[in-house]
């Protein structure tokens, strides 16, 4: 529930932020075309009234204007050629003092290739001139020619629009990529910072739960310790009362019945104890032979009993660890290992110390079924068993055991069938082979 509320707010702040942010580059990217455009037009019509004027300035003369005209023809053919070529000019008419028209051009408008500004022109003009007069279709630059007369410089208003489409749809298309880019940069963090948020949540959790499995741990243990003395009692008072009942006798059966139960009672208990409290490893320097003679020779009547073949490898020499846990890790190995050779033929039992790369290696290797891959991980885990009767303890016992000595247990099936427990110490705990 704290997950998902959490989800929620954090989807509509990240939708929140992501809506911002393209508003901001939407009225960012109108602002910007807009304000362009009339920059665009503003620098047209100026860089048209200089031009005028220029041409001014070549007209002036002492003689009377159609002369000059006249006189200037080429000048002027060259002029016309240009602005053709500019396609932003749509008329030159030069008028003399009584408003008669001396001289004129037309250009063509088509297409938006050339231009009246060079690539030195600033668009940053405040205000158009003055003497622009705006009609339906063009904009009519008017400079005078000194007492002689007039220049008048019409502008396509369309071309003018289609060039400032264009840069508007230029500028539209830069922000847009710009904005996908920062938006997805946006998203790449927001998805980071959630991941982050997430792992932060999680670890707490797990902070939390470890917390209340060590609250609940120790609570447990306290009662398993407070069980564990009735149980001792009741076992006795069953041993006494079994003393006193006639054997082979209803009640008899019963009595040996109570007692096999208190007794798997009393071996759960215990085994949870030395789980839930387990003791620090008393390391010492012992011979790993000698421990592994030791677990042999506890298991052998078991062994012969059961028709199991025992075999004995050692070359691991001097381990430096707590020799009693050590033991009670390869005995419990050992005992599963057993148990899962019953339905087996034959029945065979390793048990080998080796020394590989540094390490002390104990293992544990049997012609059982093994164990099948998908209950592979499973088995270690505390009250998990798959025999009847089992408390569960057993490999959750030795794998603690084994990691409190900085080592691992490694559990893998036998091609040839059977299983391999392995007690993988480190190279600093064993001093090589004797």
């Amino acid at each position: 529930m704290r997950a998902s509320g959490l989800t929620r707010q954090y989807t509509l702040t990240a939708a929140a932020l992501a809506l911002l942010l393209t508003g901001s580059f939407a009225l960012f990217a109108y602002l910007a075309t807009e304000q362009l455009s009339r920059a665009y037009t503003e620098a047209v019509l100026l860089a048209g009234k200089n031009e005028a004027e220029q041409l001014a300035r070549r007209l002036e003369g002492k003689e009377p204007l159609y002369k000059v005209v006249e006189t200037r023809r080429e000048e002027l053919e060259k002029l016309s050629a240009s602005l053709t070529r500019q396609r932003i000019v749509d008329s030159v008419a030069v008028f003399d003092e009584n408003g008669k028209q001396v001289w004129q051009t037309r250009t063509t408008t088509e297409g938006l290739t050339g231009g009246f500004l060079d690539s030195h022109a600033d668009l940053a003009v405040p205000s158009a001139p003055e003497s622009v007069h705006e009609t339906s279709r063009s904009y009519q630059i008017r400079v005078p020619l000194a007492e002689e007369g007039t220049v008048v410089f019409g502008i396509s208003k369309g071309t003018v629009a289609q060039r400032a489409a264009a840069l508007r749809q230029h500028t539209l298309v830069s922000t847009a990529v710009s904005g996908g880019a920062a938006l997805a940069i946006m998203l790449v963090a927001v998805a980071f910072m959630w991941r982050l948020v997430r792992r932060t949540i999680e670890l707490e959790d797990r902070r939390r739960m470890q917390e209340e499995l060590a609250t609940l741990g120790s609570l447990a243990a306290n009662l398993a310790h407070e069980i564990r003395n009735p149980l001792n009692a009741l076992s006795i008072n069953l041993e006494m009362l079994a003393e006193d009942v006639p054997r082979q006798s209803e009640p008899a059966q019963t009595v040996d019945l109570a007692r096999r139960e208190v007794d798997r009672l009393s071996r759960l208990v215990n085994d949870f104890l030395v789980y839930a409290r387990p003791a620090p490893p008393n390391r010492e320097e012992f011979n790993a032979e000698e421990l592994l003679a030791d677990v042999a020779s506890l298991l052998r009547p078991t062994c012969e009993r059961l028709g199991i073949e025992l075999r004995l490898e050692s070359s691991a020499g001097i381990v430096c660890g707590d020799r009693g846990q050590l033991s009670q890790v390869l005995v419990n190995l050992a005992l599963n290992a057993v148990q899962a050779m019953e339905p087996s033929t034959p029945k065979r039992l390793w048990l080998r110390g080796l020394c590989q790369g540094g390490r002390v290696v104990f293992e544990v290797v049997d012609s059982g079924p093994g164990i099948p891959e998908a209950e592979l991980k499973r088995v270690r885990e505390a009250f998990y068993t798959r025999r009847k009767g089992g408390t569960g303890l057993g490999l959750a016992i030795a794998d603690r055991i084994v990691g409190a000595h900085g080592g691992a247990l490694e559990l893998a099936n036998r091609l040839d069938g059977g299983l391999v427990a392995r007690v993988v110490l480190p190279a600093d705990l064993g001093s090589g082979a004797s």
